[in-house]
């Protein structure tokens, strides 16, 4: 009797076990769909860009760790990205994953339109233990996290061509911003354009020029106060006075008269064809210009920043970076989308992802990252020693501040550029902009 109990049981537990089995095998076999807003296309990647190859390298292993994901993806360029994002969130119709920078996601979550990821990244240690301390600086308001980096940034780099810069009587780059407007009016003087810019799409001037020479006026305790709603405004003397010093700048004829019609892509070749001396640009064209450029550039190239003022020498390890364009979810979605859509931002710490990206130029989000060292181009060895001199990072105004103040600063810096705005009244609109929001 005994036996037959046991006989009984064991083909309990066995029909209990195939039943869970197939239940399970039914999930992941159930198919999810999920819709995504990019601008990493594959157009951009097939032509060399890295940045959008490190974009669609990730998708790829996704689909592949989760098969029962049907992706219905659209990658639009960069240039139209933000008015789109911007018109399906105003239409309340964000898709399940997509682009954002962080200027957008606290509107975005207080319109209760994305999820909190502090949850789910507490909720897996793997997850939460592969990012370096401050990786998702850029994402955090107060207790929320609102984006998921794919990689770390440096914006406002100046590379420049020392080749040029000795033939106008220049053996190193000048130490001080009164040193670096008589470099500007030397270069004008023999024929060069001084700084190569692109400013079609309103950016170039204010997120990739404006923070460099901003943080070297002001200290990072007053762009701690800036973001914190503290006692301080861009109507204050120092951020007033870096903004007339960009205005004397580009009167000087910083930037090539087509600076408003030229993409920054565009710009570039004329720093690659030696027309410009300078090109301002942020880490992530690292990968591209040295797949963009010959080895003679890259040989002639040094990388530095905006030098400091002489009455703030304390702020010359002040640097302008974070992690930009970050990855945010819907707040629709729940349950096993939710779950796979998580797992699409837990992708970029895989160690394959980050190795990927350090070993094509960028800047990795997370701890020891298993990259090849001998697939590292001496030129971005190049960078990570010229970033490496600087000690304390401060964000980007652009990126971190909000969306008013961002359109606020794409607009006002592109009118300073043709006389339109005075900058008294660029610093109101700023200050103006970011109080409304």
């Amino acid at each position: 009797m005994k036996h037959r109990a046991v006989q009984l049981f064991c083909l309990a537990l066995c029909a209990c076990l195939l039943l869970a089995s197939a239940t399970v095998a039914q999930a992941q076999s159930e198919k999810i769909t999920l819709t995504m807003l990019d601008h990493a296309t594959p157009e951009n990647a097939q032509s060399g860009n890295t940045e959008a190859q490190l974009y669609r390298n990730a998708i790829d292993l996704w689909l592949k760790n989760n098969p029962n994901v049907e992706l219905k993806e659209e990658s639009i360029s960069h240039e139209v990205y933000e008015t789109k994002i911007k018109t399906l969130a105003a239409a309340n119709e964000l898709p399940d994953i997509f682009m954002a920078l962080p200027t957008y996601m606290k509107s975005f979550y207080d319109n209760g339109q994305i999820v909190d990821l502090k949850p789910l990244i507490d909720a897996d240690p793997e997850w939460k233990d592969r990012y370096q301390d401050g990786a998702l600086g850029d994402f955090e308001y107060g207790d929320v996290i609102l984006g998921a980096p794919r990689i770390a940034i440096y914006n406002s780099l100046i590379l420049w061509n020392k080749e040029i810069f000795a033939k106008c009587g220049y053996n190193e780059f000048p130490k001080t911003a009164e040193e670096f407007k008589e470099c500007v009016a030397k270069l004008k003087e023999n024929g060069y354009i001084p700084m190569a810019c692109g400013n079609k799409g309103q950016y170039a001037i204010s997120s990739q020029n404006m923070p460099g020479i901003l943080f070297k006026f002001c200290s990072k305790d007053w762009y701690d106060k800036i973001r914190n709603n503290g006692e301080a405004s861009f109507t204050d003397e120092a951020p007033l006075s870096a903004i007339k010093y960009l205005d004397e700048l580009m009167k000087m004829g910083l930037f090539n008269e087509d600076v408003n019609s030229l993409e920054q892509s565009q710009a570039r070749q004329l720093y690659y064809s030696g027309k410009a001396a300078m090109a301002a640009e942020g880490s992530w064209i690292i990968g591209n210009f040295i797949n963009e450029t010959t080895q003679d550039v890259l040989d002639k190239t040094e990388i530095t920043v905006f030098p400091v003022t002489e009455a703030h020498p304390e702020y010359a390890g002040q640097i302008v970076g974070g992690q930009g364009w970050g990855l945010s979810l819907n707040a629709n979605l729940t349950g096993d989308k939710l779950a796979a859509a998580a797992d699409f931002l837990k992708t970029f710490t895989d160690p394959s992802i980050q190795a990927f990206a350090v070993e094509g130029g960028m800047v990795g989000i997370t701890k020891d990252i298993p990259y090849d060292e001998s697939k590292l181009n001496p030129f971005y060895l190049k960078f990570l020693k010229s970033v490496s001199a600087y000690d304390t990072v401060v964000g980007c105004p652009e990126v971190q501040l909000s969306a008013e103040y961002m359109d606020a600063s794409y607009v006002g810096y592109q009118e300073l550029s043709v006389g339109e705005v005075t900058p008294d009244q660029l610093a109101e609109s700023l200050q103006s902009a970011l109080k409304g929001s």
